[in-house]
């Protein structure tokens, strides 16, 4: 495939920045950059729709270029999101592929991937049928915006997969834009239609222009923003079952989701109605994330591999049980696909649960390390702004400030690791 395609379903057969002059003992550049995104950050298209992205577009290149003594590199991003990880791979000349469970970060994330500019699509609305009471837009929109809103979803899906892309993106871009009121002091917590917020009503003639501005203003940037012809896959799909082949990836550049009590569906639940998903209707999406505040069937497991500081945690946070559960099995599953000697670099965020701290980045290192990975740097910043932070309920508790740590890593399994 070539840049900008992806595959919703296929399995793909298919270090860190550095400080001048420094090198490990394998010959790969040392040194950590900050991964610190700016406040706003325009590079590789990154404010063209809001997600929670690790780490900066820039950071990501110079990360990946260290890693290119090795031929035809292919990079892997368990959890891709948006798209930064396989956009600047493409960018530096390495294939890659990113996977991800939430369709709303692989549509921004093949938007991102495209590199040339994509036809607009010419639509008026009115044709179809008003929307059926159960349509989750309802959840915001009166009948006739959410029918027309509804209308422009199902019209792209007769376009090219490049067209499709920008024009859900310029949905997404409308629809928050209108939404703004439903949006809480919490970013990541949105409200419903109720006594004191009424449902919006646009014009469908609005709507109709307000959509072929989005789509210019996106297509603009597509411009100024190209790619090489690197090959990107983006895939749906989880992180704990990677549709990847074992033993073909040479570098992994990621950041995991942060254990936050942030519902990261809830916070694009605008973005799901628009593609058809109602997150209160059926909740397996929701459940189904890494890091959902949904408490799932667990079968009892044994933690005992998972390194003392996930143990510590668990004692003082049952609840962390499902995410630690999902984070091991990535580390699994990253560890099966990966070529020995391939390297790894994780830009991870300790947090808080409440007031108890969770060492977010130690747990990490353990769990690589338990499965043959080999530390070669772990370099911890502080941040101030964090995803914690955002939650209003959380800030009433006394917190230290927290890390924000780079972790690169080489794979050297050896008999007798955790299998």
């Amino acid at each position: 495939m070539r840049a900008g395609q992806s595959d919703d379903s296929a399995r793909v057969d298919a270090s860190p920045p550095a400080k001048p002059g420094t090198r490990s003992e394998h010959g790969k550049l040392v040194g950590t950059l900050s991964p610190k995104r700016p406040q706003v950050d325009t590079a590789g298209l990154a404010d063209i729709f809001p997600y929670y992205a690790g780490f900066s577009f820039d950071w990501a290149c110079k990360t990946l270029i260290s890693n290119q003594s090795v031929e035809a590199a292919i990079v892997l991003d368990p959890w891709n999101g948006s798209g930064t990880t396989t956009l600047a791979a493409s960018r530096v000349g390495m294939p890659s592929i990113g996977i991800d469970l939430n369709p709303v970060a692989n549509i921004v994330a093949k938007l991102r991937a495209i590199n040339s500019q994509p036809a607009p699509m010419q639509f008026r609305s009115g044709e179809l049928s008003p929307v059926a009471d159960g349509d989750p837009l309802l959840s915001w929109f009166d009948r006739e915006t959410a029918t027309t809103i509804r209308e422009w979803s199902i019209a792209s899906s007769q376009q090219t997969a490049e067209t499709r892309s920008l024009v859900l993106a310029a949905i997404f871009r409308v629809v928050r834009k209108l939404t703004q009121n439903f949006q809480g002091s919490n970013p990541t917590w949105v409200r419903k239609i109720s006594s004191d917020r009424s449902a919006i009503n646009c014009e469908v003639d609005v709507f109709d222009s307000l959509m072929l501005e989005e789509q210019d203003a996106v297509r603009e940037r597509i411009s100024t923003d190209t790619q090489s012809a690197a090959t990107i896959s983006i895939i749906r799909g989880n992180a704990n079952d990677l549709p990847i082949s074992s033993g073909v990836v040479d570098v992994v550049l990621t950041s995991p989701p942060y254990l936050t009590r942030i519902d990261y569906a809830v916070a694009y639940s605008r973005e799901l109605a628009i593609l058809g998903i109602d997150i209160t209707a059926d909740r397996t999406l929701r459940g189904q994330l890494m890091g959902t505040t949904l408490i799932r069937k667990m079968d009892a497991r044994n933690y005992s591999f998972q390194g003392e500081s996930a143990r510590n945690l668990i004692s003082s946070i049952s609840q962390a049980c499902q995410y630690l559960d999902d984070l091991n099995r990535g580390f699994d599953e990253i560890s099966r696909v990966c070529k020995i000697g391939a390297s790894a670099t994780f830009v991870v965020q300790d947090s808080y649960y409440k007031d108890i701290p969770i060492p977010l980045a130690d747990i990490c290192e353990e769990a690589a390390v338990l499965r043959g990975w080999k530390l070669v740097e772990k370099q911890p910043f502080e941040v101030g702004r964090t995803l914690v932070s955002l939650n209003s309920s959380a800030r009433s508790y006394t917190k230290s400030p927290v890390n924000e740590t780079v972790i690169t890593l080489e794979y050297h399994p050896s008999s007798g690791q955790l299998d």
